[in-house]
């Protein structure tokens, strides 16, 4: 059975802040749940929810960050991104880039529409591993040295032309 899909009525600020139908989303439990369940596609990004065989998918507009990296965790066999969706993502699976401010975003490599903000002590640990040489950014880790490549994309996602 296909997705029920709509306008969510939910919004991502500029200042990463959730809101619906004007008021701020602040319980974190709920935020939780949309992170989870946060998903993009060539229409835009939504939340989806499941009830049963029951399925719906509520597209939102996003002008922030609706995700946070939260840590940074270094092994001896790979970098890991701790973030605020719940979840753990190797290098590989998830890409970092240098944005034309100067900051670091990351994006999931699966879901390239949702775009992650670095709080202040992810960025401090990422620092760590990076260098600047001749107006590039560089990671040096176990020997290996990859620039990070510059974000040409756009942070904001409009919500898909069938609900605007």
């Amino acid at each position: 059975m296909m997705p029920r899909k709509f306008d969510s009525e939910i919004y991502v600020a500029p200042n990463d802040e959730w809101i619906f139908r004007g008021n701020p989303i602040e319980k974190e439990e709920i935020l939780t749940y949309f992170r989870n369940n946060l998903h993009g596609n060539e229409k835009g990004v939504y939340i989806e929810n499941t009830f049963g065989e029951l399925s719906e998918h509520g597209y939102l507009k996003i002008d922030g960050f609706p995700c946070h990296v939260l840590h940074i965790e270094v092994t001896p066999t790979e970098i890991v991104f701790i973030t605020d969706d719940g979840r753990t993502y190797p290098f590989g699976e998830f890409e970092i880039y240098e944005t034309e401010d100067g900051g670091i975003l990351g994006v999931r490599a699966e879901e390239e529409r949702i775009k992650y903000r670095f709080t202040w002590n992810a960025a401090k640990e990422l620092s760590d591993l990076l260098t600047e040489e001749e107006g590039g950014t560089y990671l040096d880790w176990k020997g290996v040295r990859m620039e990070i490549p510059k974000y040409v994309g756009e942070v904001n996602v409009p919500l898909p032309a069938d609900y605007s």
